[in-house]
């Protein structure tokens, strides 16, 4: 089981559009077969959630139970939620806000499934670039 805290509009990044002050350069990398339990706190003044997606534009969760409640709704301000699910298939997918227009903003960390080894998070964006 890996545990991950999203923090929504954490900071001023991308204009508060971001998880934990990044904005499309974090990557968190999970087992398949690993439960994954996250919670999602707003931090910005805006709605915002925390979703597992397929790709750009996707509106579904990926796996099952993998979102807040009414994601496109969103989450208020200073308000937290907390979901599962399980890394059932391996591949790429994004942590995401699907309230309408948070995608287009950049709005998403990366998520990779794996075949094997341990759970990491790495920043793809170098300092300094």
């Amino acid at each position: 089981m890996v545990a991950i805290t999203l923090i929504a509009g954490y900071d001023g990044t991308n204009n508060g559009f971001n998880f934990d002050g990044y904005a499309r350069t974090l990557l968190l990398t999970v087992p398949r077969g690993w439960l994954v339990r996250v919670t999602c706190e707003n931090r910005g003044p805006l709605r915002n959630s925390c979703a597992v997606v397929h790709g750009p534009d996707a509106f579904r969760p990926a796996f099952v139970g993998a979102t807040t409640p009414d994601p496109t709704v969103g989450l208020g301000a200073g308000t937290s939620a907390h979901f599962a699910f399980r890394a059932s298939r391996t591949g790429l997918y994004r942590f995401t806000s699907l309230v309408p227009g948070h995608e287009e903003a950049r709005m998403y960390d990366v998520l990779e499934v794996t075949g094997g080894s341990k759970p990491r998070i790495e920043d793809l964006v170098p300092p300094g670039h």
